[in-house]
């Protein structure tokens, strides 16, 4: 069974990777200082070689007919240690330079690890409340071209008693179980998000991605799997879920879209669960509800409890 992560911090959950990033600046701060130093040697080096031409071409302006050999000897002795000089310095900043690719590299491979530590819950497989924080503003504007953004609120009914009857494991084997369902129907899909805000609250957000119409009718069909497939300890799982978007209900930013829907939450819980409350139809009930809830009621009073 996987542990939720929702209670560390985002510093908490990159700590790790964060000490690897120091360490990897760090070192690149140290190379770069070395690579300093070696572009210093080998200035050092060229001005050296000027000097030196120009005292062989002044012995040979001064009328001599020969450089004396001691000169030569000296320019010899001279440009062979410059040599070695250059071609050393050459190889150490060829491995600088392939240690800087490398640190590179391995950044570069850090950053979806990182994403995916910070704004990931790992219990349910599903983004979290970071995530909808970071993002959610950047999407409401974005998605303005394309009918607004739409964001169903929606949690598990009757979470509190799964935990209260058969502990939190099992508690979270049914957040896992719904999610695993939601994503499916999500298909990953690039623009559609499920989002953990915590505990048994979910976030659906539409970027755009389908218009209003079809996303209600993903979210009713996600409803309505839910109830057919999901049960545990013989009690059907169901969610209530409440829908709004921004073009239709003059939402000013993400978080008036997310109070509207929590509104619509509520308003569904009122009407007796398991439904969907949206921008158009605010008392409308779901097939299936007044069937789920009459089952539930039998199988409360069977087990003598009042969910």
């Amino acid at each position: 069974m996987k542990s939720s992560d929702e209670h560390l911090s985002p510093g908490e959950k990159v700590y790790p990777l964060k000490f690897l990033c120091d360490y990897v600046m760090q070192r690149r701060e140290e190379l770069t200082n070395y690579e300093t130093q070696d572009l210093k040697e080998a200035i050092q080096i060229m001005q050296h070689l000027e000097r030196l031409v120009g005292r062989i071409d002044a012995e040979c302006s001064g009328g001599k007919a020969q450089v004396p050999r001691e000169a030569l000897l000296a320019a010899r002795k001279d440009l062979v240690e410059m040599h070695d000089a250059v071609e050393r310095h050459r190889r150490q900043l060829t491995k600088k330079g392939l240690i800087f690719e490398d640190m590179s590299h391995m950044l570069k491979q850090a950053e979806p690890l990182i994403h995916r530590m910070v704004f990931y819950d790992s219990l349910v497989n599903a983004y979290n409340r970071y995530f909808y924080v970071s993002y959610s503003t950047e999407m409401f504007h974005s998605s303005k071209e394309h009918g607004g953004l739409s964001l169903a609120f929606f949690d598990i009914d009757n979470f509190k008693q799964y935990n209260t009857d058969f502990g939190h494991e099992t508690g979270d084997l049914v957040l896992q179980l719904v999610c695993d369902l939601i994503q499916r129907k999500l298909q990953w899909t690039e623009g559609l998000y499920l989002i953990r805000m915590g505990g048994d609250e979910f976030v659906i957000l539409d970027e755009g991605v389908m218009d209003y119409a079809a996303f209600l009718r993903l979210l009713s069909d996600i409803r309505q799997s839910i109830v057919d497939d999901r049960s545990i300890h013989g009690r059907a799982v169901s969610i209530s879920m409440g829908v709004a978007n921004a073009a239709k209900d003059g939402a000013e930013s993400t978080w008036d879209l997310y109070r509207l829907a929590d509104a619509r939450l509520y308003r569904a819980k009122n009407l007796g669960k398991n439904r969907v409350v949206d921008t158009g139809d605010e008392t409308k009930e779901p097939v299936g509800a007044a069937a789920l809830a009459s089952s539930s009621d039998e199988k409360e009073a069977e087990n003598g409890v009042l969910l």
